[in-house]
């Protein structure tokens, strides 16, 4: 008889015996992370393949989306993939399902590290503006959405390429 196993069900297994479980290396959960972050910018560059969008347009307001915020450490990753999991959530985008997922398994296996070092994570900041500034401008939402995905996809490669440098609060 087989068994048909849910991968997000798999996932949140796994996540759930890593944070409640035995301690893991670091060293582990940080590699798992590295993959995970790989796979999702590669998600990113699939989806954002079919319809670009100019870099260069102008929309007032894109300052609300990060541009290219600093690795300062646990608690900063994880605000700004709070930001980029909100903004991609709150867009009516066909196909960011898996993006979303993988967004929120990364930040899952952030808050694991800063448990792991006793780093307290703040609750999550006040996102009116953003929410307004989605709400505002929904009719341009196709564009919003690449502007983000672009935005998150440098971020991921930035977070990929020093994700060693992440021991600290």
């Amino acid at each position: 008889m087989k068994y048909s196993v849910n991968p997000l069900c798999f996932c949140s297994w796994v996540l759930l015996s890593v944070c409640h479980s035995i301690p893991v290396l670091d060293d582990k959960v940080k590699n798992d992370a590295k993959l995970l972050v790989q796979t999702t910018i590669i998600r990113i560059q699939k989806h954002t393949s079919e319809l670009k969008v100019s870099p260069n347009i102008i929309i007032s307001g894109l300052d609300v989306i990060p541009a290219s915020p600093p690795l300062d450490g646990l608690r900063s990753v994880d605000e700004t993939l709070d930001i980029f999991h909100l903004i991609l959530s709150k867009l009516p985008m066909n196909n960011v399902d898996q993006i979303l997922a993988d967004l929120f398994n990364i930040q899952v296996i952030i808050k694991a590290l800063a448990r792991s070092i006793n780093c307290e994570l703040p609750e999550p900041r006040n996102t009116s503006n953003l929410q307004n500034f989605l709400q505002n401008n929904s009719m341009f939402h196709i564009t919003i959405g690449n502007v983000a995905l672009d935005r998150l996809q440098k971020y991921l490669h930035k977070l990929f390429i020093n994700f060693h440098e992440l021991g600290k609060c």
